[in-house]
Formats: C-alpha cells, structure tokens, sequence
C-alpha cells in the first residue's frame, strides 16, 4: 500500500480541525507531520496512517492538552475508518 501524502487542508478535513491550526501543532512537532522546502515557508505534507495512529494516541493518553476538545470529532473519523 502506497502512503498518500496529504496537504494540510486534506489533514484538517481528517481530523476535523482548522488547517492553520494544524499548521501549528506541524510546527510544534505536536502531530506527526513532514516539513517540504527550506526556510519559513515550508509545505507541511501529512501521512494519513500517521495521523490516524496520532489520533488513537490522543485517545489513550488524556494528559495532552488539546485532545478534549476534538475528541468527539476524531473518535467519529476512527470508528468510520475502523
């Protein structure tokens, strides 16, 4: 199986969420994510199976901070894809 590589826009619709924040959390190296070019302008490219695997990290470790509100959203997307 190939890994399609998603653009942000296609990584946010997955785990429904802002694209500029996911941008952000690329950045921070919150979520699983491989950085294009040089300099500030980089294009963040996401691996769907990486993100899915992220997403059931989320879940089974409440300490990080931001999961509680795309919580609901995200367990929907992973029982869809189940």
């Amino acid at each position: 199986m190939g890994h399609h590589l998603l653009d942000a826009q296609e990584a946010a619709q997955i785990l429904r969420m802002d694209r500029r924040t996911l941008i952000v959390w690329a950045r921070l190296g919150y979520v699983p994510a491989h950085p294009l070019g040089e300099g500030k302008r980089k294009l963040w490219r996401f691996l769907e199976h990486e993100l899915i695997a992220w997403v059931e990290a989320q879940e089974s470790d409440k300490k990080r901070p931001p999961t509680s509100t795309i919580q609901v959203a995200i367990g929907a997307h992973a029982r869809r894809t189940a």
